[in-house]
């Protein structure tokens, strides 16, 4: 488990440098920039559940991660060097393979950390544990990249070499793992024989997708997951409008103060919520109640107007932050205990494609009332003036608990804490 967890931090850390730096997105002219946003929205529909197949096929998944960071390697090399000379054309194509990379990450290694753990009941804290952990290493050492040129060669061998570091570190973990088994359909028990041929790439994949939406609970957990894309933007935006508000009333150190403390405070209070709470009120419960009692905190951002606004705006980020992050790291911990090792990696990808899906979901029918609120709110000289947006951003948020709570019963009568699931 510590080399996983080195291993994410290092490839999180090499995500997260690179885009800005070795990327030059003033070269971008508007219509590449369009084509680019939508070969990144495709990304995750198109390539996620094919990699759930890979990794349902593969002997052993610690390949996969294996691969995807030596690939992100070789892709940060080679934009650094292409930067110099053809970096127009580049930048477009390096950006969609930098994309395609983190959406095909996640499925990687949601999928592969089952197998290091071992132990299912104990999926809540590995999963708290790389929500937090890898995000505090990148805080701690991202400063120190500073002292060198962005974009130069030796942040360019920095960042690359991390994700070169993160390939060895993967390869370096050792678990135990069952060879791949044939489709469902396919198997048979106790029968003596050469297996039976595999059904095509395709329809594996649709397998894996029929699972997901016909199981009662994984159901529930995509829709939630589609929910929170289909309306997380619209309630990222109304926030941020409370925050030029706030940037205008309040001195700069307690603005960069509400700023830093509500992300890194929502990390730790969530993973620390999860792995606190969920024993007490079972994984899945939760998540829904996670989300149910946080989300309406969001309205306190309406106070940022007042005598110390910014901590009032520090809460109402921070508590449905840590909320969010709880529920996903319980959803996320229930999901992966329930699910056959066989369709692990397909239904990792199924519900990573309809996360993606319901982002531009979200921006076709949001988009309309969003401009009329953010037009409402142009001229606000309080975040009060805002309020309509966020009474709006807040049930919308908490519409992604009432799948979950349509799917507690399926969840209760099959809850990995008492009956775990076997492959």
């Amino acid at each position: 488990m510590p080399l996983f967890v080195l291993g994410v931090t290092l490839v999180s850390f090499a995500f997260m440098f690179s885009k800005p730096s070795l990327y030059d997105l003033g070269a971008l002219t508007p219509p590449a920039s369009a084509h680019v946003s939508s070969a990144s929205g495709l990304r995750s529909l198109l390539l996620a559940p094919l990699l759930g197949v890979l990794l349902d096929r593969v002997r052993r998944r610690r390949v996969v991660p294996v691969t995807l960071a030596a690939a992100l390697a070789l892709t940060l090399v080679f934009a650094g060097v292409a930067a110099e000379g053809v970096g127009a054309f580049v930048v477009p194509v390096m950006l969609i393979a930098s994309a395609a990379l983190t959406a095909l990450w996640q499925v990687g290694e949601e999928t592969y950390l089952p197998s290091v753990v071992g132990v299912r009941g104990r999926l809540v804290t590995a999963n708290a544990l790389l929500t937090v952990l890898p995000q505090l290493g990148v805080a701690a050492i991202g400063p120190l990249l500073a002292l060198a040129d962005p974009g130069g060669p030796a942040f360019v061998i920095v960042v690359a070499g991390a994700a070169a570091c993160a390939a060895v570190a993967f390869h370096a973990v050792e678990t135990t793992e069952e060879p791949p088994p044939i489709r469902a359909e396919l198997q048979q028990e106790a029968v003596e024989g050469p297996p039976l041929p595999r059904a095509g790439v395709w329809r594996e994949a649709a397998e894996g997708v029929r699972f997901t939406l016909r199981d009662p609970v994984l159901r529930a957990i995509a829709l939630c997951l589609f929910v929170t894309g289909l309306t997380g933007e619209f309630a990222d935006d109304m926030v941020g409008m409370a925050f030029h508000v706030l940037v205008e009333d309040v001195p700069p150190a307690e603005v960069a103060l509400a700023s830093m403390g509500s992300v890194y405070g929502a990390l730790v209070l969530g993973a620390l919520a999860a792995m606190l709470l969920h024993r007490k009120l079972g994984v899945y419960r939760l998540a829904w109640v996670a989300l149910l009692v946080s989300q309406p905190f969001t309205l306190l951002v309406t106070l940022s107007g007042v005598a110390g606004g910014w901590s009032w705006y520090m809460i109402g980020v921070l508590v449905p932050l840590a909320g969010s992050i709880a529920a996903t790291i319980a959803l996320t911990s229930h999901r992966q205990a329930i699910t056959p090792a066989r369709l692990l990696g397909r239904v990792t990808g199924t519900l990573v494609a309809l996360a993606a899906l319901g982002e531009p979901a979200g921006a076709l029918l949001l988009g309309l009332p969003g401009e009329w609120l953010r037009e409402a709110g142009e001229d606000a000289s309080s975040p009060s003036r805002l309020l309509p947006g966020l009474v709006l951003a807040v049930a919308l948020s908490m519409a992604a608990a009432v799948p979950l709570l349509r799917g507690r019963r399926h969840a209760e009568a099959a809850s990995p804490e008492v009956e775990p699931s076997q492959p």
